[in-house]
């Protein structure tokens, strides 16, 4: 028995060709779902779009603080843990229950298989960091979507179970990319590389009122429709910090409710250029082949920020934000590189497979 835990977006996508791939050799796997991501377009429909069965189990965990999900999951995932005994316990990228998965696993002795093991900021009270650097150290099988990923483990002494397998949402993005919505575009009034594509969430871009109404205004200064499926802790913040009216007033912002992943994908490729906050959706715009200005000061993705896919923001520093500001507004259908070596080929689940075979962990 394999038991994948998953809890946002990123990780759904990461999850759905890795348990094709477990059924396709016939494995049984099952999902337990922390239900960190809770609102329907955040959640089902991407299990729906992406061919993943319901989960096994969903926690209906919700928001709150980190030590509230981090916590509340861990005593509920020791719980489903030991009533099923899994043989492993498949893990995803750098959320709270990521970490309160990999905890309750080692401590009950379970493999843990981490998949996008590796990637660094360097930016110690970043809360992803401090997840993605503590999973990283117990787990078992390390699966590292980049070269760079690799090298960041190794200088943390960490070289056993270690793997460069490829990045798996580049599995996702080229099985969804084929089923594109174009009707989307016509649905919305959009046409292609005249709009650029946003998403907003991070903790330390919804933190402040100071810090969201500067994001506000250099989404204003972006001179063309910028489009945000609003996810619903910004908005919620946005209305506590009394800005919620001034979000709807920027005449060039058009908030969108959560879209799920096909349309997600058509609205990347045919945008001229993404702004967001999120390691997936950053790394994603390398995919489309689009510019990313990414709403921080760092990025786990060094290669993209050195190609130049991947222009980062630091919005305390007022000299940065105006030359990005001012590159966001000159900005135009900027070409970007692409290496089809840098995240593998579009067959990570198949190596993460053959890797566990290869171990016996299955």
């Amino acid at each position: 028995m394999i038991m994948h835990v998953v809890g946002n977006r990123p990780q759904f996508i990461k999850l759905a060709p890795l348990s094709r791939e477990f059924k396709k050799r016939g494995y049984e796997d099952i999902i337990v779902h922390t239900g960190q991501h809770y609102d329907d377009n955040m959640s089902d429909i991407f299990f729906q779009e992406l061919g993943i069965e319901k989960p096994f189990r969903n926690l209906m965990i919700g928001s709150g603080t980190h030590a509230y999900i981090t916590g509340q999951a861990l005593i509920e995932l020791e719980k489903i843990m030991t009533e099923i005994k899994p043989e492993i316990v498949v893990v995803y990228g750098d959320t709270n229950s990521t970490l309160a998965a990999a905890l309750s696993a080692v401590k009950l002795d379970l493999p843990i298989v981490h998949i996008e093991a590796g990637p660094r900021t360097y930016v110690n009270h970043n809360p992803e960091e401090i997840n993605r650097r503590m999973v990283d150290h117990i787990s078992t099988v390390l699966c590292c979507p980049d070269k760079i990923s690799v090298s960041n483990l190794k200088k943390e002494n960490i070289e056993q179970g270690v793997y460069f397998t490829g990045d798996i949402m580049y599995d996702t993005f080229l099985y969804c990319k084929e089923n594109e919505k174009t009707e989307t575009l016509s649905r919305l009034n959009l046409r292609k590389d005249e709009y650029a594509l946003m998403t907003w969430h991070r903790q330390e871009n919804t933190a402040t009122r100071e810090r969201m109404e500067r994001i506000l205004e250099f989404v204003g200064a972006a001179g063309i429709p910028v489009l945000c499926p609003m996810h619903p802790r910004t908005k919620k913040m946005l209305q506590s910090f009394d800005l919620w009216e001034k979000a709807l007033q920027t005449e060039n912002f058009q908030v969108l409710s959560p879209v799920g992943y096909l349309e997600m994908i058509t609205l990347m490729n045919n945008s001229r250029f993404i702004i967001c906050d999120s390691g997936g959706v950053s790394k994603e715009s390398y995919f489309a082949g689009k510019k990313c200005f990414f709403m921080l000061p760092f990025s786990p993705w060094k290669e993209l920020v050195e190609n130049g896919t991947i222009t980062t923001i630091d919005f305390d520093d007022p000299k940065d934000l105006k030359i990005k500001t001012e590159q966001v507004i000159n900005s135009h259908m900027e070409k970007i590189r692409r290496d089809d070596k840098l995240f593998g080929s579009g067959e990570t689940a198949k190596e993460i497979v053959d890797i566990l075979e290869s171990a016996h962990l299955i």
